[in-house]
Parts: structure tokens; sequence; C-alpha cells
């Protein structure tokens, strides 16, 4: 195995044998750049979801969460796979692995029963009450990690922990509200309340702060990669 350090932060690459040949596997660089497009989609969906409400009242909403199912779910799969990978195979030095596959693997479970809400038609509040508990214990994660000095730059682990973790705990009051304006289909003239309007801008402050952080970190993970090839 291999193991390099680049802007504060180790990056693994594993040995595995397979008959008589040598296979590296290298997953850092995409498990990174995932966060930022988790934040993407949440972000387009949830905006462009407010701004149809305005024009053309809940069924815009539902439009895109619909439209949101299918990369939802893909991305969900995807980062539950490469957790529960990470996490049988330890692939990580240390406790790195604990520090970050623990966390990724919950949002990969938060992401997937998101996807399943909406395509089943169920209300989205069990899954924001679990991006509650899953933001709470990603911000705990963080400190810790920070507290212990895990990194070079324990501020930027700190701060991509924390962010992401805030953006989980406000993703609770956003769907209540989304719960809330779907109990109002049929309604005349349906109204966004003022705490909707303030837990609606919250989250798309941290989801955008903690995408750029994620694709920040995403894009100085990848020269470090190209430099050392196997």
């Amino acid at each position: 195995m291999f193991i390099f350090k680049h802007t504060g932060l180790i990056y693994f690459k594993r040995k595995v044998y397979i008959g008589d040949k040598t296979v590296f596997i290298d997953n850092l660089g995409l498990m990174l750049f995932i966060l930022p497009l988790v934040s993407v989609l949440i972000a387009y969906t949830t905006i462009q979801a407010f701004i149809g409400f305005r024009k053309s009242g809940y069924e815009a909403i539902k439009r895109s969460l619909d439209d949101s199912i299918l990369p939802a779910a893909i991305l969900g799969i995807i980062i539950i796979i490469l957790s529960l990978w990470g996490e049988f195979t330890w692939t990580l030095p240390g406790s790195y692995n604990i520090l970050f596959y623990d966390v990724y693997l919950l949002l990969g479970i938060t992401i997937l029963s998101y996807s399943i809400a909406v395509y089943i038609g169920k209300r989205l509040q069990s899954t924001g009450i679990f991006s509650l508990f899953v933001g709470l214990i990603t911000i705990y994660y963080g400190v810790s990690g920070y507290n212990l000095g895990l990194t070079k730059e324990p501020l930027a682990l700190l701060a991509l922990y924390v962010t992401y973790g805030i953006a989980g705990i406000l993703g609770y009051p956003v769907t209540l509200a989304l719960d809330k304006l779907r109990d109002q289909q049929g309604v005349k003239d349906p109204k966004l309340e003022g705490w909707m309007y303030a837990f609606f801008l919250l989250f798309w402050i941290f989801v955008v702060i903690a995408g750029i952080i994620g694709a920040f970190i995403a894009v100085e993970t990848i020269p470090a990669h190209l430099a050392h090839p196997p």
C-alpha cells in the first residue's frame, strides 16, 4: 500500500493481488467529487421546486422532486457501495477509515431513503429527521477529528464536516415545509409561511458552501493522485 499527503488530507492507494497481477484501488478522489455533486442536486432540486411553487403551486414541487429520483438513487447507491467497501476492507490508515466512511455511509442512506420516499409518494419528514441526526453525527465526527488533529489542515476538515452537518440538520425543517405545502394541494391560493423562507434560505446557503468546500478539496486531490501513479 502507498500513502501520501497533500493539502493536509491523506490519500491512499490499496494494492490488491488478483492471481499474479497487481491492481491498485484508489476511490478517494471519486468519493470526494460525489459530495459537490450531491450539493448541486439538492440545491438545484429545492430551488427549482421553490420557484415553481410560487408560479404554479405544489404540482411544480412534485415535478422537481420526481425529476430528482433517478440521480439521487444512483448517487445514494454508489455512496453506500463505496462506503461498505471501505468499512469492510479498511482502506484508509489508522482511524481515518472511521472518520470518513462512517458519515459517508450515513449520507448515502439518507439520499437513498429520500429518493425512495419521493418515488412511493410518502411524506419526507421521516427522511428529514434522519437527516437531522446524521447532520449532528457528522458535526461530532468533524469536531472530534479537529480536536485530535487528524490532518495537517484541521480547519478544512472541520469546515467540510460542519457545513454538511448543518445542511443535514436544516434538511428536517425543509422536509416539514415540503410536507406542509403538499397538504395544501387543492387550496386555491397556497402560501409560503415566513419560517419556510428562512429555513429554505439557510439550507441553500449551507448546501452551497458545503459543496464549494467539497469541490475545492476534490480538485486539490486529483493532481496528487495523478502525480503518484501505480
